[in-house]
């Protein structure tokens, strides 16, 4: 059970990790180098496309982490467990972060008229930028410690 669970865990939390390092390395650097009408074009649609997968995928690495956490608690060494227990907890900041941090900035974003931006929305951007990098940073914090859960179980 706990092997499979680690596997789980692994996949899910890797694909959180990748997609939103690819966000940080690839998207955000093409988003900075558009000009302020396209980047609200760009980032409108992204916000609306973006937590259809996003959601789900986060919360099912969350659940299945915690489950890895339980399971491991019961039947495997004490390592596992607290492994899987500090993944658990990066997984539930990366949702907190989005929650509390980057999605109040998209919801305003998202009634902001292209051709108009707010005369700051730099600094949205940029605070934007801020709480995305410390999400990515607790998904992949979260994956290296199910990696290493991985090799205890």
């Amino acid at each position: 059970m706990v092997s499979a669970l680690v596997a789980v865990s692994l996949v899910l939390t890797g694909l959180v990790a990748g997609t939103m390092t690819i966000g940080l390395v690839a998207v955000r650097p093409a988003m900075h180098s558009l000009p302020a009408t396209t980047y609200v074009l760009v980032k409108q649609a992204f916000d609306v496309s973006y937590p259809k997968f996003m959601k789900p995928l986060q919360i099912a690495s969350l659940l299945s982490t915690v489950a890895l956490t339980v399971a491991a608690a019961v039947s495997r060494p004490a390592a596992c467990a607290s492994l899987a227990a500090v993944a658990a907890a990066c997984v539930f900041t990366n949702i907190i972060v989005t929650v509390r941090g980057d999605l109040p900035i998209n919801n305003a974003m998202a009634v902001w008229t292209p051709d108009a931006p707010p005369s700051d929305w730099q600094s949205h951007r940029a605070r934007w930028d801020f709480f995305n990098s410390i999400r990515t940073a607790a998904a992949i914090t979260a994956l290296v410690l199910l990696a290493l859960a991985a090799t205890t179980s």
